[in-house]
């Protein structure tokens, strides 16, 4: 056993929820703005929906970076914040 085996803060699936939480608030604020998942890729530089409705729905091993995040929220006009709650 390693000394550095369980210095890991959070373990796969906190944050792999983490991360699904943080999609389904992205995908619930662009459903009340009346959205597209192909409008809001296009916004965020994405040339099509498949990529972002991969990361929307945490499939395929997909997800969101800051850069996105960031975008997505401009692009919904949002507080990034409201992401994370």
């Amino acid at each position: 056993m390693s000394i550095f085996e369980n210095l890991c803060v959070a373990d796969e699936k906190e944050v792999q929820d983490f991360i699904s939480n943080v999609a389904k608030n992205i995908k619930r604020i662009r459903q009340e703005k009346g959205i597209t998942q192909l409008a809001l890729a296009l916004m965020i530089g994405q040339r099509s929906a498949t990529f972002y409705a991969n990361a929307e729905n945490s499939a395929k091993n997909r997800r969101f970076n800051l850069e996105h995040i960031y975008k997505i929220a401009k692009a919904l006009d949002v507080d990034v914040k409201e992401f994370f709650d």
